[in-house]
């Protein structure tokens, strides 16, 4: 799942160079690492569980359950925020120079007002 995620995150960028690109491929990457790495690890037997009451060294496991849980909540926290950022359902920031072109200075027609 993590490959495939990255796969088709790397698809849909594209050539983009916005920071919802950006969002979403750090997401998908630390996603990839977690399901393709750090889970079948868990799977494997070769990272102790601090759920196993016959873990050896607790302290390595309890840096282990911590960088998965960080990389986990993290990956998918930024992949959707890259994601509602792509599909727009932020609203965008005004840019300065269009900010900058209207000055409080300059005449300007209410919606309120005649135009005659």
């Amino acid at each position: 799942m993590g490959i495939s995620l990255v796969i088709f995150v790397l698809r849909l960028a594209g050539t983009a160079r916005e920071w919802s690109t950006r969002l979403m491929i750090t997401g998908s990457l630390m996603l990839g690492f977690g399901y393709a790495v750090v889970l079948p690890a868990y799977e494997a037997g070769l990272i102790g569980s601090i759920h196993d009451p016959h873990t050896t060294n607790l302290e390595a496991a309890l840096a282990w359950h911590t960088v998965r849980m960080v990389l986990m909540n993290s990956g998918w926290l930024v992949f959707g925020i890259g994601v509602a950022m792509h599909s727009g359902i932020f609203p965008q920031a005004v840019p300065r120079k269009a900010a900058a072109a209207v000055s409080p200075d300059s005449p300007t027609v209410s919606a309120h007002e005649s135009v005659v």
